[in-house]
């Protein structure tokens, strides 16, 4: 009868340690299980950068008001327009040194015929700018189209003097423009002559343009007038 009861109480221990084990597995089980699940939302937390996104939208934001001064500062530019003519390169230097202080665009006055040295023969009645110069309805062509000025507010003209006056192509040029409403701003160069009465000249033949005082530059001077050109943008009204 005792052999009995000792086996019944050694089987009853075997089982409660049993049970007690398979608990303990079962509650380690879940301790790991939660365990992954907070490592795995604390590494969902780290990889989050939502800072660095604010900061890189705000740089984005704040990089594009000075693309658009920048394009807005160009426009402004190109609202000027400097045209020259130039048979020697006297006017076509003071073009381009004008051109670079103004930032405004350069247009060319380019004959369909160049002339040629002897064209220019003062001392030969016969030559071709001689016979031009002596009749007022003389339109020599100009090669090329002629630009659109619509978009300008400023135009710059520069010639030579020939023959105290405006070579005729500078006629031919002012016939197929409107410049109403534009400030005109004439420059010149010449040996001794200065203007010649030319500013008037572009008055009478654009009587609805605003016509600055003109500048005059000795063709000796043409490759050395940027100070004389500093000063009469300053004059007019025109400097940058």
């Amino acid at each position: 009868m005792k052999k009995c009861i000792a086996l019944i109480l050694t089987l009853m221990l075997v089982f409660g340690m049993t049970a007690c084990g398979s608990n303990a597995q079962d509650s380690a089980d879940e301790n790991e299980s939660a365990s992954s699940v907070q490592t795995s939302e604390n590494e969902t937390e780290t990889t989050e950068e939502p800072e660095e996104t604010e900061q890189a939208d705000n740089e984005a934001a704040e990089s594009e008001p000075e693309e658009t001064e920048l394009s807005e500062a160009e426009t402004e530019q190109s609202r000027a327009l400097v045209v020259y003519f130039s048979a020697t390169g006297n006017t076509q230097a003071v073009a381009e040194e004008l051109t670079a202080q103004t930032g405004a665009d350069l247009y060319e006055i380019v004959p369909e015929e160049p002339y040629t040295d002897d064209d220019l023969n003062y001392s030969d009645s016969t030559t071709r700018a001689t016979v031009e110069q002596n009749d007022p309805d003389a339109r020599p062509a100009i090669s090329g189209s002629i630009p659109n000025l619509d978009q300008y507010d400023t135009i710059y003209i520069g010639y030579p003097i020939w023959w105290g006056d405006m070579p005729r192509i500078l006629y031919t040029f002012f016939d197929a423009c409107d410049f109403s409403g534009k400030t005109v701003a004439p420059f010149c160069t010449s040996g001794s002559s200065g203007l010649s009465g030319t500013v008037d000249t572009i008055e009478g033949l654009e009587p609805d343009a605003i016509v600055t005082v003109g500048l005059s530059v000795k063709g000796a001077d043409a490759f050395d007038a940027a100070d004389d050109i500093s000063q009469w943008l300053d004059e007019i009204g025109l400097a940058q």
